[in-house]
Parts: structure tokens; sequence; C-alpha cells
């Protein structure tokens, strides 16, 4: 307590001195906290499941292509059998994101569902608030004995039946079907863990019957469309269950080659899975931040150290009065954990503002995101980062202070400088770091920057302007047939295209940059190939008009048309890379290939090629083109589909509630759902890349502006230093521009070396940035040079007001003053 109550009185002592440490620990601990909250919920927070360990994701890889991430999607006769062979999983589920209309008085309400199998709830362990979840006998076609049933979400309970727990056995329409509700969640219950929760939940027994009587869904080995996860025994380990996923894909591999050629099956933890290629982003932001608080602590070190040689004559006092080395550094460094101490209370007080900050410039499809928040466990990390920081930049501060010359310490001539020499080296030491730290995070910042210019400049394919976006999904009870699909598209688009100004109208499934992809195999006519030995390809639904409203242009032939009907002679438009790479020197006009795409059991018709179009980016901006194939969708009616809309004014979202009327006209019992601009999916695939650029250049320019005080601080202190020195020098004929020289050069020669050591370090931080760079390569030996341009830059300014000081000083007053 003496300590502290020293301590305190020394600082305030101080003021100017104590206000610029603790601002400077309180931009560094406040910019670390507030990134760590976001590591912290993205990254280490525990999914909010019982036992989340024992979760895992998996699904189908392709052996051919081991280094992608993430899984194929799986069909429900792979997913039973795995169901029903392993021994590693306690329970296994699927699902699949889904949207439900709810009927209702006017327009139908759209609700985000998930279709799941009937272990679903069992693999997550979570219990229902009111009634129960899924039983496996409620997979059969109709439901079982009891019908089809729903579980709902505990958000959607409340709003849709006001909290009433009378609602077991209420009937609920979806889709034109009636269902029973069985259960709701808790609150808090959440999954898929993205940022639109599911409202509601059935099970695959809509998928496991047909109005027609064809093979169902369920029934479709060779429909992929499922994700998967499970809950591994006790003891069981994600290994083992690797080991038997891959067993068991093995022999359906043999079991089944016209569907399952090219087929094995993995798990990781589901949290590994979720966060996907999220981690590496945030990971370096954070040790980006991490360096701006090392930057801040040197300079606060640097400050202490200044202190200490005007405390030599205090501190050997003490020592010749008994005090131990041990006790003057215990008293140095209460002081410097005091001082962190402060900087983390203003560090929690900037972290409060810039979360809430960082959570508005978050992409949406960073999971977890909603999580992010200063809790107990960010807390316990700002005081952890404080004490950690406290320490650092105090322990060396007061090593060097307590290495007292007593003799020369308490001289009464002595002015002081005993020790002078390792605290210049150690302050030296500090602005090479910092100089190093710097060129790092402005040389990560540039690539980023660059990346995301050059990410920006990329042509999707298509004219993004003045483009309307919405999803629709007709439910089979309602529309059981081809043709009934057609006929409404047909209905709903004549209405659409006769709104005032509207240009252009048409519909696509999926919608590029959506993140939905359709993949089938194909088989060319001249170049036939065994079912399971096929090449395959992303493949679209389009509407007529739909190259026209999506401004895709035409390279050669011609594009669909009105006269492509359903019993017309099938066609297929391709794109350039699926020519150049499936028809290399050939023109594919007028050839034949059949997709796997088919509305009956049988293989799908051959289809015509009739026209080759621009490539469009369909997966990301960020990704290469890829062949595509796009079928008429009135030869193919899908119950799922986007309407896109052009338009002539700059405001095309006035469209909104002219387009629901023009709905409600056609069948009000169809909801609109994803109403959004196209420039919306292009923004989103920009999101991380702007993201990271953006905070790392925020990083890179507080670290510029520290490190530039450090070198001021550094020089401004020599300069009072060698007064005496410079007073002599000028007695002796030294000229203004010789100590300009001397001052800058000095500061210039840290700089140098600071560069040095930082640009050694830059070859590792070019290859950690790896996937987060576009068009930008690992090492831009350009970059790196206007990186250590601008050090030296800002370095020589930071000196030249010290030197310039330097030039100031008279001979005389200099020599007087000994």
């Amino acid at each position: 307590m003496n300590d502290l109550r020293f301590a305190i009185r020394q600082l305030f002592k101080e003021p100017r001195f104590t206000i610029i440490a603790v601002l400077a620990l309180a931009i560094g601990i406040g910019a670390n906290t507030a990134i760590f909250s976001v590591v912290n919920a993205v990254l280490l927070k525990p999914l909010p499941f019982p036992q989340p360990q024992q979760l895992v994701a998996f699904g189908a890889i392709d052996p051919r292509a081991p280094q992608e991430v993430g899984f194929n999607s799986i069909s429900y006769p792979d997913f039973f059998d795995f169901r029903a062979q392993n021994k590693s999983f306690a329970h296994m589920a699927v699902y699949q994101r889904k949207s439900f209309a709810l009927a209702g008085q006017g327009l139908a309400q759209s609700l985000r569902g998930d279709l799941v199998s009937g272990e679903f709830f069992d693999v997550l362990g979570v219990r229902p608030l009111l009634g129960r979840t899924f039983h496996l006998d409620e997979e059969k076609p109709g439901g079982g004995p009891g019908g089809l049933t729903v579980v709902l979400s505990h958000p959607f309970w409340e709003q849709q039946y006001k909290g009433d727990r009378s609602v077991i056995g209420k009937s609920i329409t979806l889709d034109g079907q009636v269902y029973t509700v069985i259960g709701v969640m808790p609150e808090g219950f959440e999954f898929p863990i993205d940022s639109e929760p599911s409202e509601v939940f059935i099970t695959i027994a809509k998928d496991a019957s047909t109005v027609d009587g064809s093979t169902p869904t369920t029934g479709q080995r060779g429909n992929h469309g499922l994700r998967c996860i499970g809950r591994l025994k006790p003891g069981a380990t994600v290994a083992q269950a690797n080991a038997e996923l891959h067993t068991i894909a093995a022999a359906l591999m043999q079991q089944y080659p016209d569907t399952n050629t090219h087929f094995s099956a993995g798990a990781v933890p589901l949290r590994e899975d979720l966060v996907g290629d999220v981690a590496r982003g945030l990971y370096v932001l954070f040790g980006a931040v991490g360096c701006v608080l090392l930057i801040a602590s040197a300079n606060v070190a640097n400050l202490l150290l200044a202190r200490a040689t005007v405390r030599q004559k205090e501190i050997a006092l003490r020592s010749a009065l008994g005090a131990s080395r041990r006790r003057i550094i215990r008293q140095l460094l209460t002081e410097s954990v005091l001082l962190a101490a402060l900087g983390g209370l203003g560090g929690l007080v900037l972290a409060a503002w810039g979360t809430d900050l960082l959570v508005s410039f978050v992409p949406q499809n960073i999971p977890r995101s909603a999580d992010i928040r200063l809790d107990g466990w960010v807390l316990a990390f700002t005081i952890l980062a404080s004490l950690g920081t406290g320490i650092l930049f105090g322990l060396a501060p007061a090593w060097q202070a307590s290495r007292l010359d007593l003799r020369g310490a308490l001289n009464e001539t002595s002015r002081g400088t005993s020790g002078s020499g390792r605290h210049h080296r150690l302050r030296n030491m500090l602005v090479v770091a910092e100089v190093a730290l710097a060129l790092l995070l402005l040389t990560g910042a540039s690539l980023l920057l660059q990346s995301f210019a050059r990410l920006s400049e990329v042509n999707p394919g298509v004219q993004p302007e003045h483009l309307f976006t919405a999803g629709l999904t007709l439910s089979d009870a309602a529309y059981p047939t081809p043709e009934k699909i057609s006929l409404f598209q047909d209905q709903l688009l004549a209405r659409v295209r006769a709104l005032p100004g509207v240009s252009e109208a048409s519909t696509i499934a999926p919608l590029p940059l959506s993140g939905s992809n359709f993949t089938t195999s194909f088989d060319v006519e001249e170049r036939r190939k065994p079912e399971g030995q096929r090449d395959t390809s992303p493949i679209r639904l389009a509407g007529d008009d739909y190259f026209h409203t999506m401004g895709v242009s035409l390279v050669r032939g011609r594009l669909f048309n009105h006269g492509d009907l359903f019993k017309t002679k099938p066609v297929i438009v391709i794109n350039e890379c699926f020519a150049e790479k499936f028809f290399p020197g050939e023109d594919p006009i007028g050839k034949r290939i059949q997709p796997g795409l088919s509305l009956t059991e049988d293989d799908g018709p051959w289809r015509e090629i009739v026209g080759i179009v621009r490539n469009v980016k369909h997966e990301s901006l960020r990704a290469d083109f890829t062949p595509e194939m796009y079928v008429p969708t009135s030869q193919f009616p899908m119950s799922f589909f986007s309407l896109l809309v052009r338009t002539r004014t700059a405001e095309p979202t006035a469209l909104t509630s002219s387009i629901r009327s023009a709905l409600r006209q056609v069948d009000p019992g169809v909801p609109l759902t994803r109403v959004k601009m196209f420039e919306d999916y292009l923004n989103r695939s920009l999101a991380r890349s702007r993201f990271n650029a953006l905070l790392l250049s925020i990083f890179a320019g507080v670290a510029l502006l520290l490190t530039a005080i450090g070198i001021y601080g550094v020089m401004a202190y020599s300069v009072a230093q060698r007064r005496q020195e410079i007073g002599i020098r000028m007695a002796l004929g030294a000229q203004k521009g010789n100590v300009l020289r001397l001052v800058v050069g000095g500061g210039l020669k840290l700089t140098a070396l600071g560069v040095v050591i930082g640009v050694t370090a830059a070859f590792a931080l070019t290859r950690v940035l790896g996937n987060l760079l576009y068009g930008v390569g690992s090492f831009d030996a350009l970059t790196l040079g206007a990186v250590a341009l601008l050090l030296a830059a800002i370095a020589a300014l930071a000196c030249w007001f010290p030197a310039r000081r330097a030039t100031r000083v008279d001979p005389m007053i200099a020599l007087r003053a000994e």
C-alpha cells in the first residue's frame, strides 16, 4: 500500500507524463479489447449447446480435390447409410435451409425454416421449452401416424402466438399443407448459427412423397443438397469418425458407381466448420492490433526511461538509505502497473464505444457476429492485457534505473548521467522495434488495400445498376405440375413488365452471388462417358429475357426466346469458359449435351447448344470464372426462383409495393422474400475484404503515428542530453547544417535498422496473409519500397523538429550552464 500511495503521488506530480502514457496505453488496450471481443465471439466461445466438443459437421469430399475447404452436400440415401452403419456417432442428422409460406390474410408471410431429420435436436442436445421434438417415425411419408409436425422457434412463438402455452396441438398451414405444432424451443436457441435464425422446423417427411408418384427426393441417391451434423459417442474422436466415414463412403462408391464415383466423406468439429475461412482474417487483425499495443508500450517504456534518468538522484538516495535493488524494482513496477491499470480503464471505455462501432462494420457473413459484446471473458482479457502490458513496458526501465553508480549519482556536481549510455541504447532498441512493427502493419495494410481495390474493379459479367431482386417459392400442393409453375411465372412477369418504370424482367435459379449453386453431371454426345465418370458443371435455370435483364452479352449463336417451350426442342446455352474447357478449338453451336437434369426418373433430354454468353461471377467476385450451363426455365420449371427487375429510375426499391401488388393479383398465397438490390450481393462479396483492409489500415495509421511520436521523443531527449556537446560543436565552428545532419542522421540510422528488420519479417507476414489477398503477389517489392520510403519520410520529419531546436542552442549559455 505504501508503494501504491507513493506511485499515485508520483503520477499526480507529473500530470503531463501521466496523461500521455495513459492515453497511449488506452488506445492500444482499447483496440485489443474491441478486436478480442470479435475473436472471442466468433472463434473462441464454445457453441451454445451441451458438450459442444462432441458436435461435428460431416459431408462428402471429392478425393481428387482434397485441398478444397468445406464439405460437399450429400443425398438422403447416402445419409441413411451413414446413419445405419456408423459406430462412432450417438446421433446423426441432416438439415436444409428452406423458406415457407405461412397462410394468412392478404399476401402470405414468408418464414425462414429448416427441413431436418428426426434426430436433429438430439444431435444438438437441446430440449424444448414446451412439448417435444421429432421422432424418427416422423421422417416417413406423410409424417407417420400423427401427420406432419412442426417445431416453433421461441421468437416466432412469441410473435405469432403471443407466448400462448396452449399452442401445442394447434395447426399451422405452411406451403398449403397443415402441420401440427408439437414443440417450442427455448429462448436463445438458434441453428444454423447465422444472421438469420430459423423460425420453424419441419421433418424430411416433406421430401418423402410426391404428388405425381415419382421417386421422392429421399429416394434419389444422386440428388445432393443436405448438410450434415452429428454428435460423437463419449470417448469417440474426430479421427475415429473420419476413418469410419471414409470406410463407409468407399463401400458406397463400389456399390453405387453411377452416383458415387469420386466419393468420400469426412468430419471436422462443428465450430471449425462454422468458422471456415474467417479465422485467418480475424487472427491477422488480432495480431495487428497486438503490434499497436507493443508500439504503445515501447513509447511508454521510453517515457519511463527518460523519467528514470531524471529520478537517478532520488533512486540513489533510496539505495544509500538501505533500499535493495529488488525493493526499488518493485516500486517502479508498481508505478508502471498503475499506469497500465489507468490505461486499461481508459481502454475499456474506448472498447465499449469501439465494439459497437466495430459490430456495425462486421460483415453479415461472419458467423456469430450477433454474440459480439463486452462480457466476462473480454473483461478478463482486458485485465490480463493491462497487467501484462504494465510489466512488459515497466520491467526494462525499472531494471535499468536500479543499476546505479551511487558515487556518481550522489556527487553534487554530477549531471545525473550515470547509466545514460545504457538508457540510450535501450531507448534506441525500442525505437528500432517500433519501426519494424510499423513497417509490418503498413505493408499488410497496403497489400489488403490493393487487394480490395482490385477486387472492387472485377467485372462480375453483369450490369448491377438499378436491378431489383426477390425470391419466390411455390408450394408443391398449389403447383404440383411444371405447367402450373410456368403459367404462374408467365402471369407474374406479364404484370411486372407492365409496371411503370420497369424496362425488363425475368427469372433465374439460382441468383448469381447469392451463395446458392446448382451443380450437375453432363455428357457430350460426341464423347460419351459412363455415368459415374461424367464431368460436372454448375447449371442455371434462366427465364425469358434473363440475359438482357442482367446485361450478359451474347458471344455467338442465339439466346432463349419465347419459342423455347416445354414441349419444343430442348436447348441449352453455355458460357465462354465452358466452351473453352469442353470444346477447345471447336465451334460448340449445334452440338448436343445431356445435363443430369430431369423431371422424371429417366435421364434428362439431349439439349442442343444454341448460344455462348460471356462469363459471369456466380460464386463470388474472388472466385475464378467456371464453366456454366443455362437451361430455359420454360423447359424445366422449378418451384423456387429469383425475380429480376431492371428499372429506369434511380430508386428501384420504390417498386417493391407495386411488385407485391402484382404478386397478390396472381397468387396472394406466395410470399416475396429476400427483397434487395443486386448491388447488395456485390457488396456482400466485397464485405470481408473491405472489413479486413479498413481495420488493418486504421491500426497501421495508429502505429505510424505512435512510431513517429516515439522517434520524436527519442530525438528530443537525445538533443536535451547532448545540449553541452552541441554547444561545444557550435563554439568550435559547426554550422546549423552540420547539427541538422547529426540529429536527423541519428534518427534515420535507427529507422533504417528498423526497416531492415521489418522487411525481413514482412516475408513471413505476406505468407500469413495468403488467401486474404487478391490480384497481389505474396511479396510485392514495390509496396515494401513505398512503405520504407514513407517511414523514412515520417522519421525525418519527426527528427527535424528536435534538430531545429538543437541548431538554436547558444554555445555561451550551454557552456556557462556547466
